[in-house]
């Protein structure tokens, strides 16, 4: 039997044991902490050596990016210059034909000559159209406050005085917005011109412009739609709508050069904002874009 000395002595003992035991335990949760730890770091280092050359990677897109377009707005802005002086020798000797020598054609022949000055018309207006689209991205910035009710009746009141239409349009009150009135009268007379040109087939034309104040990430926008009750398209092709030369409808039935929705972004974009579009077909369709407030 052990007296009081040696039980004491065997519990101090049990204890230190029992201390020296949760020590070792400790040190090896520290120990695979610190391999936890060190693998975190070399996925941090690996992950900070990846995201480095993405950003490298990036940069070198957006710089190959920014000359593809200078080259592309150069070489539009060249062509359109080239193709003028062919383009007023077509119109005015194909004006001269038709002065000197009317009575000398036949129906065909007159036929023939009235499709030439069409297309020289149509390209002229093509011409435009890429050299205003090749400008925008050099075009100032002039942003004021604009009282978008006024701007926007104004704008309607001089569309009907040059496109005879009719459309019932209904402006809804809008918000104002700070944005560049000219290049901004742009998108507005294009989305209109477009719902008036989509919705002519329809018995009662109707088109609503409308607008509000949206917040999106803690920033407040305005949100401006123009909606149609006209033939509408495939949402599956709306991708397309703001691209150059891109046409979703047959141009005979609705002429256009394409370039109208693709000078709108552009304008859009210059301003920080976005653009967008939702239709149905034979249901109509709203084109909206919003501004920073």
């Amino acid at each position: 039997m052990l007296n009081k000395h040696e039980a004491q002595i065997m519990e101090s003992n049990k204890q230190l044991a029992l201390m020296i035991e949760e020590k070792e335990k400790r040190a090896a949760e520290l120990l695979k902490a610190n391999i936890e730890l060190e693998h975190q770091n070399n996925e941090k280092e690996k992950r900070a050596v990846e995201l480095l050359r993405s950003n490298e990677d990036l940069k070198r897109t957006e710089a190959k990016l920014l000359e593809v377009n200078k080259e592309l707005e150069a070489f539009s802005y060249s062509v359109s210059h080239d193709l003028r002086a062919p383009l007023r020798a077509i119109g005015s000797y194909s004006q001269m034909l038709e002065e000197d020598y009317i009575n000398v054609l036949d129906e065909n022949g007159q036929r023939l000559l009235g499709i030439i000055q069409k297309s020289a018309v149509k390209m002229g207006v093509l011409i435009d159209d890429l050299l205003t689209f090749s400008r925008l991205s050099k075009k100032e910035m002039r942003k004021s406050r604009i009282n978008m009710n006024e701007f926007v009746n104004n704008i309607v009141d001089e569309y009907a005085k040059i496109s005879s239409h009719h459309a019932k349009i209904i402006v809804n009150e809008l918000p104002d917005v700070l944005g560049d009135e000219n290049l901004l009268s742009s998108v507005l007379t294009n989305l209109l011109s477009n719902a008036v040109k989509y919705s002519f087939k329809n018995e009662h034309p109707v088109i609503d412009i409308s607008g509000k104040k949206i917040t999106e990430n803690n920033k407040e926008f305005v949100e401006y739609c123009i909606t149609d009750n006209g033939i509408g398209f495939d949402m599956l092709y709306v991708n397309k709508l703001f691209g150059v030369f891109q046409r979703l409808h047959n141009e005979k039935e609705y002429p256009g050069t394409g370039v109208g929705l693709a000078i709108s972004k552009r304008i859009i974009d210059k301003h920080d904002g976005k653009i967008w579009a939702k239709g149905e077909l034979g249901k109509g369709s709203s084109f909206c874009f919003s501004l920073p407030c």
